[in-house]
């Protein structure tokens, strides 16, 4: 009998595991076109089962965990800038102290952690919170980050993460919670667009027919439609708009160069995975109605008292000769920033320039006033080491916030 189960001869297998395979392959099928498997969210996964994903979820994380965190990892200004997207986005998931999880998230499968307690219990790396920020989770609902070679942002998100367990309802309401006081007038939404082409790596996922890449969205939150961008906008620029840290200063820009950097990031043409969520949600009068706020009020630095450079003003007003590096005032000095695509730079966060620096260098910032040309500040920045960097960074903290034009003001008083 067993001679007959177990044949001698490997040529005799064939036949008899060609066919349990064929068979398999019938009841598989006939499974998956029957649909008789339930997948309802109402319904959690079985207890081994969902032990099994996190399982492979967790090996998985650990395998490819290979990135290295920056030496400010830890950094009060990091903590701030991941709290500001945390909060905004995150948190509506996730939950933070003092504050529960909404029955909407409750009711998927798997439900995402409450991360106040999980990440006290899982005792991820850094390098497995990287990965897990960066690259998402499939099957999870846990999304990638929604802009590539923006690692910076991620860092600051995993800083955020490891405060997180210790954190005090108080700090996190101060941190990642916008203040009902510091709201501001509301900006209506107005009609939107025919809708503007959103510019994403994964555009062409098929089924390609079942999105719409265009802009505006509609939102988890809702602010844009209900017409308090600007409240959002302050949880990480402030009141003042002065920012501070890891966050911008708003108020020495003009309200076009405003105007334009928002619809860039509506476009995904500018990358950041803080400023993309929020700008896609924004209709053209409201992008309008935020970069008039911010352009009219006054303007202040965003670091008082910050010390100055010599070797960040050389930089700054004469380039390093013989490296390929002009002097910074040769594009963001004209007419005080007002060609259609430099910043204005002085009164700027100091952290914040350096660090746009390094993501210059690093190629993530995208092209040159949202538009396809591509930027020289890629190529300037790599001819930069971190010395410099900071130093020129310093030189435009310490200068004091002057007085910008529109465009459109500078071109008529250039007119003879």
């Amino acid at each position: 009998m067993l001679r007959y189960l177990f044949p001698a001869r490997k040529k005799q297998w064939v036949g008899p595991v060609l066919g349990a395979g064929a068979a398999a392959l019938l009841i598989g099928a006939s499974v998956v076109v029957s649909g008789i498997v339930d997948l309802s969210a109402a319904k959690p996964h079985p207890e081994g089962w969902a032990r099994f994903l996190h399982f492979t979820f967790e090996r998985s994380t650990a395998f490819h965990a290979d990135a290295t965190p920056p030496a400010d990892l830890d950094s009060p200004v990091r903590v701030a800038a991941g709290a500001g997207y945390y909060g905004q986005v995150c948190a509506r998931c996730h939950g933070g102290p003092g504050f529960g999880q909404n029955p909407v998230v409750l009711s998927m499968h798997p439900r995402p952690q409450y991360l106040v307690n999980d990440l006290k219990a899982a005792r991820f790396t850094a390098p497995e919170l990287f990965r897990i920020v960066k690259a998402g989770v499939k099957y999870s609902a846990m999304p990638s980050w929604p802009a590539d070679r923006r690692d910076d942002e991620v860092w600051h998100l995993v800083a955020f993460l490891r405060a997180l367990p210790t954190m005090s309802p108080d700090t996190f309401r101060k941190l990642a919670v916008v203040d009902p006081a510091a709201a501001v007038a509301p900006a209506p939404f107005g009609p939107p667009t025919s809708g503007t082409p959103y510019a994403l790596r994964n555009d062409r996922e098929p089924p390609v027919t079942s999105y719409r890449y265009a802009t505006p969205t509609y939102g988890f939150s809702g602010y844009a439609l209900g017409g308090d961008p600007v409240a959002t906008c302050t949880r990480c620029h402030g009141a003042d708009g002065a920012g501070g840290g890891a966050f911008p200063n708003l108020t020495i820009q003009r309200r076009d160069y405003l105007a334009r950097t928002l619809a860039a990031y509506a476009a995904g043409r500018r990358r950041s995975g803080f400023m993309q969520v929020v700008a896609a949600e924004l209709s053209p009068s409201q992008i309008d109605a935020i970069a008039a706020h911010y352009a009219a009020l006054p303007r202040r630095a965003s670091e008082p008292g910050n010390a100055s450079s010599a070797l960040g003003q050389q930089i700054a007003l004469q380039g390093l000769p013989g490296t390929g590096v002009a002097a910074c005032a040769a594009c963001h000095g004209i007419d005080r920033a007002a060609a259609r695509a430099y910043p204005v730079l002085e009164g700027q966060s100091r952290w914040y320039v350096a660090n746009q620096m390094r993501v210059f260098r690093a190629g993530g910032r995208g092209t040159i006033g949202g538009g396809r040309a591509a930027d020289p500040m890629v190529a300037i920045a790599r001819r930069l080491n971190d010395r410099q960097i900071e130093a020129v960074a310093a030189y435009y903290a310490a200068q004091p916030p002057a007085p910008v034009q529109s465009f459109a003001a500078i071109e008529t008083a250039r007119r003879p």
